[in-house]
């Protein structure tokens, strides 16, 4: 049931994703220049870990909006974007078109990875907001671990779980040990916290290499406090009120991390 709601979920919503996530406004600049699509505290991980990305062959499983699928395939990678939406994957088919971009699109549940081979990817890497959609972690990582190469890493940026006890405001919503399932009417989603993240990437066998947590970097265009919808929707902060968000003196939510994000190794 978790699969289909959420397979309906995102096949129903999109054209609405796809039309702001493949806009100029926010894949023009990633075609300009691929190291766009990823935070700066992401950039230096991938830099220390994969210096070069010509020939490599890479997974990007849960792939959603596919900015990092392209930004890797501008760089020279051969790379297989993976969701389990037949239709985001078809949007972002048709970029890749347009842009002259051979990527492989297969629609496939993160947690098997089936259908893919073993042993065949130099990296797998994961953007934020996968996780939350994952109801058996421990199985996704020993799917990576299987995909990967030896030798091979596993990259992955995640909303730090430290901010989900809370809402609005600072205002406790639940408990840090309540990771879910939360239902609605159109989704099922989890809120894990740290130790569910990393024993079960290294539970899948993989070596914790580098841990980061990365607090969110100003962005006049585009603030951490905005979310997707509201930018879709062209939502604007002054620069006034940008500039007191990320002060931490002025706004607590500051004071915590933004991201959670990681390197592992397969031996």
């Amino acid at each position: 049931m978790l699969i289909e709601k959420n397979k309906n979920r995102w096949n129903d919503a999109a054209e609405v994703w796809a039309a702001w996530n493949h806009s100029a406004k926010v894949l023009g600049p990633v075609l300009e220049d691929p190291w766009k699509a990823f935070q700066g505290g992401v950039k230096g991980l991938l830099r220390r870990y994969v210096p070069d990305f010509s020939g490599k062959k890479i997974c990007v499983p849960s792939s959603g909006d596919n900015l990092a699928v392209f930004a890797f395939a501008l760089m020279g990678a051969e790379v297989t974007s993976c969701d389990i939406s037949e239709n985001q994957l078809a949007n972002a088919e048709k970029v890749a078109v347009r842009e002259g971009l051979k990527i492989d699109f297969v629609c496939v549940d993160t947690r098997t990875l089936a259908g893919l081979p073993d042993g065949a990817f130099d990296l797998v890497y994961t953007s934020n907001g996968v996780h939350v959609w994952i109801d058996d972690l421990p199985a996704m990582y020993q799917n990576i671990f299987r995909v990967l190469k030896p030798g091979g890493l596993d990259l992955s940026i995640e909303l730090h779980p430290f901010r989900r006890p809370f809402g609005e405001g600072m205002k406790v919503v639940k408990p840090y040990d309540s990771v879910g399932p939360f239902e609605d009417s159109t989704d099922i989603t989890f809120a894990w916290r740290v130790q569910d993240l990393l024993n079960a990437v290294m539970g899948g066998g993989l070596r914790l290499l580098e841990l980061a947590e990365l607090f969110a970097e100003k962005n006049y265009g585009a603030p951490f406090w905005l979310s997707t919808q509201q930018l879709a929707d062209g939502v604007t902060l002054p620069r006034e009120e940008v500039d007191r968000l990320y002060d931490w003196r002025q706004n607590p939510e500051m004071a915590i991390p933004a991201w959670l994000a990681w390197a592992a190794g397969k031996p």
